[in-house]
């Protein structure tokens, strides 16, 4: 009758145990870990470091904003590398288990977490803030470039000067398919955006619905030979149900919608200039 219960205990100490070796073996691969990669992702992070410290130097990074990501990155690395290392050879050494590599891997990690401060988050102190003036000064001058784009004379230089250039395209356009601008209806206005470079910039739109009497297989075949043969200053695509001529001088599109038997003219989004 003593030999179930005592049968049972063998087999709860059994289990205590193995979960024990578990881990202590999981204590000592993290440990192994911790030794082998705290030192590689220092070394890696301060690579990091030295590469956004030597575009500094060089001016290789004049936009700012490439500094911030690379030296974010090398602070993570740095810090994800040599923290939990630290934290687990403190941990092991307080509970007396694998004591060799446990201060290896205390001494190793306290050494990198030390690099790491002074080499890569000390200064980050200084190369975030410039990066973040550096990102805005940018930033104004790739706006100012744009307006003073707009005074070049090569681009239509707003979106209402745009629409007049496109309005020879579309006068040859009806012309090309046998009608007249008293025939089609047309209708005309502006949307508002923001460019790239963070301008404030308006697009001109136009439709016109041609009469019933315009066949759109035969306007389709008509303006693909007329757009196709275009010289230099336009380009021709042709899409599912559309053709579509650029014109770029004009910044614009006019585009031929088979299904609908529409054209459609519309402009990139061009920067307003601001009075000075």
């Amino acid at each position: 009758m003593r030999s179930g219960p005592l049968g049972s205990g063998d087999e709860r100490s059994a289990h205590a145990a193995e979960l024990h070796f578990d881990d202590a073996r999981l204590r000592k691969n993290l440990l192994v870990l911790g030794i082998v990669a705290s030192p590689v992702g220092v070394l890696i992070a301060l690579f990091l470091e030295f590469m956004v410290q030597i575009n500094y130097v060089w001016g290789g990074i004049n936009h700012g904003g490439g500094a911030a990501g690379p030296q974010i990155v090398a602070i993570v690395l740095g810090l994800a590398a040599t923290i939990p290392a630290l934290i687990a050879g403190i941990r092991a050494l307080k509970d007396r288990a694998s004591v060799g590599m446990a201060w290896a891997a205390t001494v190793v990690s306290s050494i990198g977490l030390l690099a790491v401060v002074l080499l890569i988050v000390v200064p980050a102190f200084d190369v975030l803030p410039r990066a973040a003036r550096d990102e805005r000064a940018y930033r104004e001058q790739q706006r100012q470039e744009e307006l003073d784009d707009l005074e070049s004379g090569y681009g239509p230089g707003s979106a209402e000067r745009a629409g007049e250039r496109m309005q020879q395209y579309v006068a040859d356009a009806l012309e090309t398919l046998g009608t007249s601008p008293a025939e089609v209806e047309k209708r005309t206005w502006f949307s508002t955006g923001t460019t790239g470079a963070g301008n404030r910039c308006r697009e001109y739109h136009e439709r016109i619905d041609l009469p019933a009497n315009v066949d759109s297989a035969e306007a389709q075949e008509t303006l693909r030979e007329s757009w196709g043969s275009e010289g230099s200053g336009r380009s021709f695509f042709e899409r599912q149900g559309a053709l579509e001529l650029n014109v770029f001088s004009a910044d614009s599109t006019i585009t031929y919608v088979s299904g609908e038997n529409q054209l459609l003219v519309a402009s990139d989004c061009i920067a307003v200039a601001t009075s000075r």
